[in-house]
Formats: C-alpha cells, sequence, structure tokens
C-alpha cells in the first residue's frame, strides 16, 4: 500500500466515524448502520499481515457506498442536507445565458428579435427585468451557499479527499455557482459566491425596482392616451 493509499484510507475512516456517530443516536436502522461501518472501521485499523488491505478496502468501500447514499440516512439532517436547495438553484442558474432562457416565455426559436423589441419597447423592458431577475436570484443562491458552506464545513472538510466519482457534489457545486456569478461581480478577484454578499444584492435589487419602475411609467402614458383617445371631442 502505497503512502497515498495509506492517507487516503485513513481520511475515509475519519469520514466513516462521523457517519456512525450521526446516525447512532437515531431508530434502529440508523443505529444498525453505525455499528456495521464501525465494526468495519475497527477490523480495518486492527488488521495485520496479508488481510490487510482487503480489509481496509472492504471498510473504506462500504463508507464511500454509504455517504453516496447520505439524503437516505434515517436522520432529520443528512450531510450535506442545506446544500440541496443550492442544487436546485444551481441546475437552473448555470444553464443556457441565452436572452429569455430564464422564464422560457416563448418557445425556443421563437424568441423575440430586436427588430421585434423596436416596435414593442415593453419587450425590452420585459427582457431587460429578466436578466436583472436573474442576477438577483444567483446572488441569493451565492448568500445560501455561503450559509450552507457554514452548517456543512465538517462534512465538506471530511469528504474533500474524495474523487469526483465519489460524490463531491457539494465542492462542485459551489465552483459552478463562482463561475455562474461571474458576469455579475464586476470580475472581482476571489471566490466571487464569497465576495457577492449583501452589497451586490441590494444592487441588484435596486436594479430591478428602476425597470419596475420604468416600466409603470410607460404602462401609465399608455393608459392616460387610451383615456383621451375615448374621451367624446369637445371635452377636456
Amino acid at each position: 500500500m502505497t503512502p497515498e493509499d495509506a492517507a487516503s484510507f485513513e481520511r475515509t475512516f475519519e469520514l466513516g466515524k462521523e457517519i456512525a456517530d450521526s446516525l447512532s443516536e437515531n431508530d434502529v436502522l440508523g443505529r444498525w448502520m453505525a455499528h456495521h461501518i464501525g465494526d468495519l472501521i475497527i477490523r480495518a485499523e486492527n488488521a495485520t499481515g496479508a488481510e490487510t488491505d482487503g480489509i481496509r478496502r472492504e471498510a473504506a468501500t462500504a463508507i464511500l457506498a454509504l455517504w453516496s447514499h447520505r439524503t437516505a440516512f434515517p436522520s432529520r439532517t443528512p450531510p450535506l442536507d442545506a446544500f440541496e436547495p443550492v442544487f436546485a438553484a444551481l441546475e437552473r442558474l448555470s444553464g443556457p445565458q441565452d436572452p429569455w432562457s430564464f422564464y422560457r416565455m416563448f418557445p425556443p426559436g421563437r424568441e423575440p428579435s430586436e427588430d421585434d423589441m423596436v416596435g414593442a419597447p415593453l419587450l425590452r423592458i420585459a427582457l431587460s427585468l429578466e436578466e436583472t431577475v436573474r442576477g438577483v436570484a444567483s446572488e441569493i443562491v451565492a448568500l445560501a451557499a455561503q450559509e450552507a458552506a457554514g452548517k456543512e464545513a465538517k462534512w465538506l472538510k471530511l469528504s474533500e479527499h474524495l474523487e469526483e466519482n465519489e460524490q463531491r457534489a457539494a465542492r462542485d457545486a459551489l465552483l459552478q455557482l463562482a463561475r455562474t456569478l461571474e458576469m455579475y461581480t464586476d470580475g472581482a478577484d476571489g471566490n466571487p459566491a464569497v465576495e457577492a454578499g449583501l452589497p451586490k444584492l441590494i444592487v441588484a435589487l435596486q436594479r430591478a425596482e428602476s425597470l419596475l419602475a420604468e416600466a409603470r411609467r410607460v404602462l401609465e402614458g399608455r393608459l392616460s392616451e387610451t383615456s383621451l383617445k375615448s374621451e367624446p371631442d369637445g371635452l377636456a
């Protein structure tokens, strides 16, 4: 066994011990799972001779298999549970950035063109609103990711050594979020998800409020024009 393998096994065993601790005070199934994982780890740590590698790999495989199904743990707060809403938001926010793609108000290929928006200025306002709302949503998800990272710091630390194909979804999601938010952070150095913060969210909300006020002015102007046209001749 190489030193790298040994280090990986030790970190996986630490993850397994924490999983066992988190399950030990739950229902019968949770206690059984905790006992099973704990027993495998004890055997692996006490193994000697030719059987050592096999027992350690058996324990590590069981721990990683259990970790990959952590959302089904018999617990009120499974590991990384706070990231689930972030995952859902990322799935939406990391999609295509094409105009009109956020709300998908028009069938693909039939979105209003530039000429359409010249003839119907309200469409331009609607598109600007959609882009701004997407920015607001991204800033809010950034804050949610920060909060989730704080709540899940223990599990993030314990699982940071896992390979991509071994369910490193939490860290991958944060990196993906950072890339998604680059367009909303003015090219700031560092992690956009961390640097976004409340000030940028407030700016994004103010932008949305400004666009809504503009849409209201346009609509009120049209309402006034319609009222004047509907009045009988000679009446002021």
